[in-house]
């Protein structure tokens, strides 16, 4: 059977496996597509299986490039569930690692394997967005070539030659992860190999030190890297840009036919933001080697939360964006937190275990530690006087010898 490179979501999967097919190793289907071993529950990821680097692939999209070397680990820290009290984890949640954040204050509700490495399929596209609306303007017209209009997997449905604004294609990109906008986009930027310079900046610039694009469309390739930590800056960011924020949350956009094809409804394929009441937008992804990816942001009741959801799996009839809305719904209420969602070049720590410092609450610890604060300080100013001291009687012995010599 031949083995597809990659599929996007207009491809993804959505039967469950048979008894017959071998669910636990996954397998191919009838069509060709992947289906991904059957999980009763997430996998364990207490041990950091992916401290350094994603899960291997089920395709053959990376076997034909040399591969990277993996990222630098800057993270030292817990990698299974963390979760602020009275949050509790939904049994349905299958993802290998997830994020649920406060967009506002960055407090985070919770977390599993928060700077574990996987693919990000399509939720990467955010950087391209974001880069787009920094450097284009947004009634820029877009020339669109053949090679854009017939680019693989998710496509919004744009044709060569065809009446485009980059605002055209960034609705284009958002609402239906169209990867032929994508790639007129990355043209309109100064080609494929600047985009990449350019998202890779971005993330740079945003503190995400999990991650490196080597597709601006989220297309599996080698060195692709993310982290749920990372995703969450970027959604961050992105949810704070009014345009962005404007255009993941539209329901359907009225998208530019070409030739004799008229113009059409382009519809949001962010499940969440269609059927939750509190939607306000976010992000779909699937590829054979990342799983299925998602990211969902709900506004209830004047709190803006996100939730970013990596390496999942649709079993038990909870597709990805379920399995978010679950890990949202759960944070309605909570008031605590296990971190601050913020790049660790700030000055926000990362998370409130990094260090270690004394309990809430725990008074002795904290007399001990201002105690020893304070005898230090006393030492330093100490060590000084001191110096100075020696320094002075030193300078006099030496002027009082060449008296002498005189």
């Amino acid at each position: 059977m031949c083995v597809p490179t990659n599929a996007q979501e207009a491809d993804t999967p959505t039967d469950t496996p048979t008894e017959a097919a071998t669910p636990t190793t996954g397998y191919f289907d009838d069509a060709g597509n992947w289906v991904p071993p059957a999980r009763d529950a997430a996998p364990d990821t207490d041990n950091c299986p992916q401290a350094t680097w994603p899960p291997e692939p089920v395709s053959t999209s990376e076997r034909a490039a040399s591969t990277p070397d993996a990222l630098p680990v800057t993270y030292d820290g817990p990698c299974g569930v963390s979760a602020a009290e009275g949050y509790e984890v939904p049994d349905d949640v299958l993802a290998s690692a997830w994020l649920v954040a406060d967009l506002d204050s960055g407090d985070v509700v919770a977390m599993k394997d928060p700077h574990g490495r996987y693919r990000p399929a399509s939720i990467i596209k955010v950087l391209l967005a974001l880069t787009v609306i920094d450097e284009l303007p947004l009634d820029q017209k877009v020339a669109v070539s053949a090679e854009s209009a017939g680019q693989e997997g998710s496509a919004a449905g744009i044709g060569e030659g065809g009446d485009y604004t980059v605002e055209d294609l960034l609705y284009g990109l958002l609402l239906s992860s169209g990867n032929d906008c994508a790639h007129a986009l990355a043209q309109a930027l100064g080609g494929d190999e600047m985009t990449l310079l350019k998202i890779n900046e971005m993330a740079k610039t945003l503190g995400m030190t999990d991650t490196r694009a080597t597709s601006y469309s989220g297309l599996d390739s080698a060195g692709m890297s993310t982290s749920a930590w990372d995703m969450g800056l970027a959604y961050r960011a992105a949810f704070d840009n009014p345009t962005f924020a404007d255009m993941v949350d539209t329901e359907s956009y009225e998208f530019p036919g070409f030739g004799d094809l008229p113009s059409f409804e382009l519809w949001n394929d962010n499940k969440l933001y269609l059927n939750d009441p509190d939607g306000i937008g976010g992000k779909t992804g699937y590829t054979d080697d990342a799983n299925h990816t998602f990211v969902g942001a709900v506004n209830h009741e004047g709190r803006r939360l996100v939730a970013v959801v990596l390496d999942t799996t649709i079993n038990n009839d909870h597709r990805a964006w379920e399995q978010a809305q679950m890990l949202l719904h759960e944070a309605y209420g909570v008031s605590g937190s296990v971190a601050k969602l913020a790049p660790a070049n700030t000055d926000e720590p990362e998370t409130t275990t990094a260090a270690p410092s004394p309990a809430a609450g725990d008074d002795a610890g904290q007399e001990a530690g201002t105690a020893w604060n304070r005898w230090w300080s006393y030492a330093i100013v100490a060590g000084v006087l001191a110096l100075a001291v020696l320094v002075t009687v030193l300078s006099l012995a030496s002027t009082k010898k060449r008296r002498q010599r005189r």
